[in-house]
């Protein structure tokens, strides 16, 4: 579970529902049937005509994974795996091939795999893994930028509601006692510009930023891989492996050599 999503999806939450139960209205009096129906009907309406109602349902299962998964960028500890990994292509092929079931990283254990089938040449393995992290990262952009556009219809929806609220008040200008009735019925036409600004950056736009920081993270892991897989085809130094892919990190983020 990544804490950090989780808290910030109920500080977020329960910072809404506590200016909500501060106001004099109390919580009861923001929910506005119409409001809803207009703001999440709305937005799911808008959703589904722009995207396959398929990959609508992926969505779920990517904010569950991805955005409350445990999903922590391992640096050091690929860097230490392919010192191992080079250590074992030392003794062959075969032995490079029985390390292969233990590497947990999806894609470290492609990218080991191709090397100990001794088939693709260097230039080969790059070029297939270039290739693999390119396909990834437009995915992942894809869903991230998925919520990012639906981040965008929730607020459009909530003014929709506050004007269907608006025409509704003026139509009681005129009538008997209207002045002590404007005031109430724009304030309830006014919930739905509430819920479509709180659904837009309290839920849609913060996932998508998540999910955009989280890309570029795994891509970067991914283009580290790429490199050690290569250097590990050619049977580098280990010290030189380790120094080369430590050049992708920031000088405080390196992995140091262990003290024998």
């Amino acid at each position: 579970m990544n804490v950090s999503s989780l808290f910030g999806v109920l500080l977020g939450a329960g910072i809404f529902v506590a200016a909500l139960m501060e106001t004099s209205m109390g919580v009861a009096f923001f929910l506005d049937k119409h409001g809803i129906m207009i703001v999440i009907g709305g937005t799911a309406a808008a959703a589904s005509i722009s995207f396959p109602l398929k990959k609508l349902f992926s969505l779920m299962k990517v904010f569950i994974n991805r955005v409350l998964g445990r999903n922590r960028v391992d640096y050091h500890g690929v860097i230490a795996q392919f010192v191992e990994l080079n250590k074992k292509s030392a003794m062959g092929l075969q032995a490079l091939k029985d390390s292969v079931p233990a590497i947990r990283h999806p894609f470290l254990r492609e990218a080991v795999e191709l090397v100990a089938s001794g088939i693709l040449s260097e230039r080969e393995i790059r070029e297939t893994l270039d290739r693999r992290v390119e396909t990834t990262e437009k995915r992942y952009m894809t869903e991230a930028n998925m919520f990012r556009t639906i981040g965008r219809f929730p607020p459009a929806f909530g003014l929709l509601a506050t004007t269907l609220g608006m025409i509704a008040v003026l139509q009681q200008i005129g009538k008997p006692d209207s002045q002590k009735m404007i005031g109430p019925a724009m304030s309830i036409g006014l919930i739905g510009t509430l819920y479509g600004i709180a659904l837009a950056n309290f839920v849609f736009l913060p996932i998508a930023e998540n999910l955009t920081e989280r890309t570029r993270e795994e891509i970067a892991l991914r283009r580290l891989i790429v490199e050690g897989t290569v250097l590990l085809k050619a049977q580098t130094n280990p010290i030189a492996l380790r120094e080369n892919l430590n050049s992708f990190l920031m000088p405080s983020e390196r992995a140091v050599r262990k003290a024998s």
